[in-house]
């Protein structure tokens, strides 16, 4: 079953018909697939493709996350109709957009589906591994760095229960970019692993905690210097047009140090 567009929004849009007298009117759809011809292709791709929302919510949403499907936004009438199709063009917003059809195929390319047709600038479509991409770099750069906090912050003792913080926010907030003309929100989520340095840890959810509560804390059976380091790990999603949440590919790690002084406890006999 081939899944095609059922309208064409003026003046985004075009429509298409048959110099012949049987083209389609406006808000019918065709059950065509192509031979692929390369001299028509304009742009072609694998994964996950970022149609503009005058194309029904439905196939927006299937053509995104189509991470295995291949893609080729063709000459409008290439492949369509026979011999004779005209373009009624009503232009496209942008001055360098050029009206191209839209392709997909679930098969490596053994059969593709009509998706209609779409504007697209001359610098390409945009797709949801690009956008990825375009917004990584910053996703490293303003997650907040940490510094390692514990109490009480002197005079620890074996036995009695140090509490750390990592230093860092329970949340960031997300942040909104443009990426290609298009509205990305990123949404990141942190996790925290600690090490304490004496061969146990902790992998929480929770940025730390402070007196009186516990949630993250430790206590040393024998006194000594521990390096404790924590591990930030800061995965995120974001969404491109109202399309998604998509992940990040590549989460950002950080690694705190501190030393942690436990002293010698021993009971002294009071008269």
């Amino acid at each position: 079953m081939h899944l095609f567009f059922r309208g064409l929004a003026a003046p985004a849009l075009a429509l298409a018909l048959l110099a012949g007298g049987t083209g389609l009117a406006q808000g019918q759809t065709r059950n065509v697939d192509i031979s692929v011809d390369d001299a028509a292709d304009r742009f072609v791709g694998t994964g996950g493709l970022v149609l503009p929302a005058t194309v029904a919510a439905d196939t927006r949403r299937e053509v995104a996350n189509c991470n295995d499907c291949r893609w080729r936004l063709r000459e409008p009438c290439a492949g369509v109709f026979a011999p004779g199709c005209i373009i009624i063009l009503h232009a496209c917003a942008g001055v360098d957009e050029q009206l191209l059809r839209a392709w997909l195929s679930h098969d490596g390319g053994a059969s593709w589906q009509n998706r209609g047709l779409i504007c697209v600038s001359s610098g390409g479509p945009v797709t949801v591994a690009a956008t990825g991409v375009a917004i990584q770099d910053d996703f490293e750069r303003i997650m907040p760095r940490g510094r390692i906090t514990f109490q009480p912050g002197r005079g620890v003792l074996p036995y009695l229960p140090v509490i750390f913080h990592s230093g860092q926010p329970q949340s960031v907030p997300a942040t909104t970019y443009q990426v290609a003309g298009q509205e990305v929100v990123l949404s990141p989520t942190p996790s925290w692993g600690w090490d304490f340095g004496d061969g146990t840890g902790l992998t929480t959810q929770l940025a730390g905690s402070a007196y009186p509560d516990r949630a993250v804390a430790h206590s040393y059976a024998r006194g000594g210097r521990f390096q404790v380091v924590v591990t930030t790990t800061w995965s995120a999603t974001f969404t491109v047009a109202g399309l998604g949440p998509f992940p990040i590919s590549e989460p950002v790690t950080q690694s705190e140090m501190a030393v942690l002084a436990v002293g010698q406890a021993r009971g002294v006999l009071i008269p």
